[in-house]
């Protein structure tokens, strides 16, 4: 018998985009792996952060700090001539494509179609005035190539997912966002899907059942051409939580084979 999924932690999509008073006491904010304290100080903004591996115990919170940072943590200042008292939290989605692997290869049929739900990690941007940010991932990833090694490729970020097929399965994590993706078999033989590239800064975060998601993708994949077709598609009646990062002209992105699948 499978598993059903476990119970969600206590999220907050309200959490997102509003402001955060600290000009009074520091704000302690987690979110997944991610631990930061924001502090107001005379024209600076002093960021103390660090990461701990939390796996999926990871959650979302905002609150005032009791005590002080711990002087072990990495420190980035921002020099401000005019400040406000708060800051604004903001999702964002990865810079760079996201290159998810299963924890075990999938085989997909010639001609075949199937969806899969995968997740990737979430960046933290605070906006301390109009144009100015400072972004900081929620998991720390590793650099990853996707592509030939003598050829046309790209520098990723390298992820695990479980790709799920039944979304009742799915975990609600709130510094995770889900990205439905419909693969289209249209080679003559079996695709083996060891690693997907997802285009992370295409994509646009919506909350859902809070729970971030973004624009469900269609990839069709054809062996012969050596390529793969991307479309992304859009959701209706989703409040939209962050843009993306580029615009892909008619919501349809072509790359060669290697630099999506392998």
């Amino acid at each position: 018998m499978a598993r059903r999924k476990q119970e969600p932690p206590e999220l907050s999509l309200g959490l997102w985009s509003r402001p955060w008073p600290v000009q009074e006491a520091p704000l302690q904010v987690e979110l997944g792996d991610l631990s930061l304290t924001v502090q107001h100080l005379h024209h600076e903004w002093q960021l103390n952060y660090h990461w701990t591996r939390r796996e999926n115990n990871g959650g979302f919170s905002c609150e005032p700090l009791q005590g002080s940072p711990r002087p072990e943590d990495k420190v980035d200042r921002i020099a401000m001539e005019k400040m406000s008292a708060a800051v604004r939290l903001l999702p964002r989605l990865a810079d760079r494509p996201v290159v998810v692997r299963p924890y075990s290869a999938l085989t997909l049929p010639a001609h075949n179609r199937v969806t899969l739900f995968v997740s990737t990690p979430l960046w933290l941007a605070l906006e301390f005035a109009p144009g100015v940010q400072r972004e900081l991932p929620a998991q720390q990833l590793s650099d990853t190539w996707m592509g030939a090694l003598t050829g046309h490729g790209e520098l990723c970020y390298g992820s695990h997912t479980h790709a799920r097929l039944d979304r009742e399965l799915l975990l609600k994590r709130p510094f995770r966002a889900i990205t439905p993706i419909t693969i289209h078999n249209k080679s003559q033989g079996d695709a083996t899907l060891e690693r997907l590239s997802i285009p992370a800064p295409f994509l646009s975060l919506y909350g859902q059942e809070e729970q971030l998601v973004t624009e469900p993708l269609t990839i069709a994949m054809d062996r012969e051409k050596a390529e793969g077709v991307v479309h992304i598609g859009s959701l209706e009646g989703v409040p939209r939580i962050a843009g993306a990062r580029r615009r892909a002209d008619r919501g349809i992105l072509v790359s060669a084979w290697e630099n999506l699948f392998a």
